[in-house]
Formats: structure tokens, sequence, C-alpha cells
């Protein structure tokens, strides 16, 4: 019995550590990532009102070309405003909400190594 007890033990550990190295399920795929913080850095939106937005979740991404050097990708998502959402409420009370909405835009992120970087957004641009 003890030996069969360490050859489940191990098997366990063996499958927990390849487990471990494969990419997890839950985890965004890269290039939702290179487009969360290029948006972040450069972005505006709702004609320069927005200055600080974030993109808070994909509603759709679509990956219109994939070639060995680029990756082209449709995105709508749901921004919020970093500075807006800090205000909390307007003097009658009610929530600030001018930067809740929801967007569509397409970025170029170029392949380097294992790495994905955004070359191109279309779009309103703060920098």
């Amino acid at each position: 019995m003890s030996t069969l007890r360490f050859v489940t033990l191990a098997l366990l550990v063996i499958a927990a550590l390849v487990a471990g190295c494969a990419n997890a399920p839950w985890q965004p795929p890269v290039y939702e990532t290179a487009i969360k913080s290029y948006y972040e850095a450069h972005a505006s939106e709702y004609n320069g009102q927005c200055l600080a937005p974030y993109i808070d979740g994909f509603t759709r991404i679509e990956v219109v070309e994939e070639t060995p050097d680029r990756l082209v990708v449709d995105a709508r998502y749901l921004y919020r405003d970093r500075v807006k959402d800090q205000r909390g409420s307007d003097d009658n009370g009610s929530f600030m909400r001018e930067c809740v909405r929801y967007n569509q835009r397409t970025f170029v992120l170029a392949r380097n190594d294992d790495q994905l970087q955004v070359t191109e957004m279309s779009g309103p641009r703060r920098n």
C-alpha cells in the first residue's frame, strides 16, 4: 500500500508541475494585455473629454489579419476614466458617467520573438 500511495503522490506532483507550465485558461491572450496597456497610455475618448481612459473589459475581439510579423485586431470594449471615476458624484447627486461607454478600435501589433507590441491604434489619441 505505501508504494501505491507514493506512486499516486508522485503522479499528482508531476501532473501539477505540467499543468503549471501550461497557459492557464483563465488568463487573457497576450494581445489583450498589450492592447490594454497601450490604450491606457495613449487613448482619449468622448471628443477629448475622457483623457485617462482604461479598458474595463472587452465585449468582442476579432483577429482580422495574422502574419508571422504582425497581428491586426478589431476590439469592442467598455471604457472608464480613472480621473472622472474618482470624482464620485456632482452637486446634484447624480453619478458622473460621461466617461463610461462602449467603443471600438483597430489595433496593429508587431511580433518580436514571443512578444506582441502595439504599433498602431485607430481613434483619438492624447499623445
